[in-house]
């Protein structure tokens, strides 16, 4: 799946992001980064809603370990554990969510519970940034599981 296709998956199976303009600019295994533009998810001080930007952050984890689980499960679920924000600076144009997959050994764990359970946990972390400067970090752990 590419990146043009996954923001059509993303903007289907969770319609708030088309809403709030997400655009996917790289969608890989290693690395996903997805845009926002501040007029849908703007504040009353015409600064990014800081629930705009905690759903930006939280979608760009959740779609790297997509990006990940579906090399061994297509099918499987993805649902956040917990999470943590530190919101550095306003942010006053459209912004841009990252995440890496820094490393293969979290990659590795998680093929490994998943197979052997039908569950696995990935945490990740994802910054936020206007213009290239860190406004907001954020930490999650996701879960993938298939019941059927």
């Amino acid at each position: 799946m590419d990146k043009k296709e996954f923001e059509q998956f993303l903007h289907r199976q969770i319609p708030v992001t088309k809403a709030m303009e997400f655009s996917v600019l790289e969608f890989t295994a290693s690395r996903v980064r997805i845009s926002a533009k501040l007029e849908p998810n703007r504040n009353h001080h015409l600064t990014a809603f800081g629930g705009s930007i905690s759903c930006l952050m939280t979608v760009t984890g959740w779609a790297l370990v997509y990006a990940n689980i579906k090399e061994i499960d297509p099918n499987a679920h993805i649902v956040i554990s917990k999470s943590n924000i530190r919101y550095l600076k306003p942010l006053k144009k459209d912004f841009t969510a990252e995440c890496v997959l820094t490393n293969e050994a979290d990659k590795i764990n998680l093929f490994k519970m998943y197979n052997k359970n039908h569950k696995g946990k990935l945490s990740v972390k994802v910054h936020c940034c206007e213009d290239g400067f860190l406004a907001a970090e954020f930490e999650g752990q996701y879960v993938a599981f298939n019941n059927d």
